[in-house]
């Protein structure tokens, strides 16, 4: 086996597991277990989870365990990144992200802990995991044939940018709304305050980075309701998105596709998000929320690869 499949083969490994950590990730903060171990990295001065130590620690301990196998595994790719017969431009470019961003991950794991769950410390962990998954899955995609087509799509290419920045932005507003534990400040649906459209926003108090774990309700609910235009901006996005796209794409399936699959996707996210509010944040589907976002963000990645591979 060639360095290149090879390197592709384990980036998609670690992309799944990745996605684990994520969803790991997602359900210790939904089961408030963030504080399961209150010392870092071991629980309760050991490296081994105790017996007698509370499910909470277990979960903590748990999300750790995998994210240092993905740590090594990352480190692994590195490695084969800077072989000789991979060390391409952009291909240093990835292993370098992957290695600033590991650190960093490492130090937000340990002040997530010291910090007492800081929102803009748990914020950035969060967004560090989803960062990983998503260079990840470039180096997959940048060692993995691509089918090119003969089609200048140059016009295309800043929208679909725009496209990913959106949901970059909608993936930071939703973890500000987790990780502030305002995803049960609206209880209704599709506004808040007994469905009053008038309510009054806050944003500078819900966006003072370094506030504390704590805001008032009439906060977060500023920060619940900014997540939901969010989501109705990017939603119209995506749309014309794909509209306009498949007037310069459509003997083109093969790029289409990705579209189709996104749209697809967040159509799922909407309902998950709505069946968050209904029935109070079940724990099934907000961790699918988390992880529906990640999807989103990776085909958003694949699209914008292919559209590069046809210029």
């Amino acid at each position: 086996m060639d360095s290149q499949r090879l390197v592709s083969r384990l980036a998609l490994g670690a992309c799944f597991f990745a996605f684990g950590v994520i969803a790991l990730g997602a359900f210790t903060r939904l089961i408030d277990a963030g504080l399961g171990c209150p010392d870092w990295p071991g629980c309760y001065g050991h490296w081994v989870v105790q017996a007698t130590d509370s499910y909470k620690a277990w979960a903590e301990m748990i999300h750790r365990y995998f994210a240092g196998c993905l740590s090594l595994l990352i480190v692994t790719i590195v490695i084969f990144l800077f072989k000789k017969d991979l060390r391409k431009r952009i291909n240093i470019f990835l292993a370098l992200i992957l290695i600033l961003l590991i650190l960093y991950q490492i130090m937000l794991g340990q002040w997530t802990v010291t910090l007492k769950l800081l929102p803009i410390i748990v914020t950035q962990h969060l967004l560090g995991g989803f960062l990983i998954l998503a260079t990840l899955w470039s180096v997959y995609l940048n060692n993995t044939p691509i089918v090119r087509v003969k089609k200048n799509v140059s016009l295309l290419f800043p929208f679909a940018i725009l496209g990913l920045v959106l949901i970059l932005v909608q993936i930071c507003l939703g973890a500000w709304t987790s990780t502030n534990y305002a995803s049960l400040s609206c209880p209704d649906f599709p506004f808040c305050q007994n469905n009053q459209p008038d309510m009054t926003f806050y944003f500078k108090q819900a966006y003072h980075l370094l506030t504390p774990v704590g805001m008032p309700t009439e906060i977060r609910q500023t920060i619940q309701m900014t997540h939901r235009i969010g989501a109705l901006v990017l939603t119209i996005y995506l749309f014309l998105l794909t509209l306009f796209s498949f007037f310069q794409l459509k003997d083109y399936p093969k790029i289409m596709s990705s579209l189709f699959i996104l749209l697809a996707l967040l159509s799922i996210q909407l309902c998950l998000g709505i069946a968050n509010v209904i029935f109070k944040l079940p724990l099934v589907t907000a961790v699918s929320h988390n992880l529906v976002a990640a999807l989103l963000l990776l085909t958003m990645i694949s699209f914008i690869f292919k559209l590069k591979a046809s210029e």
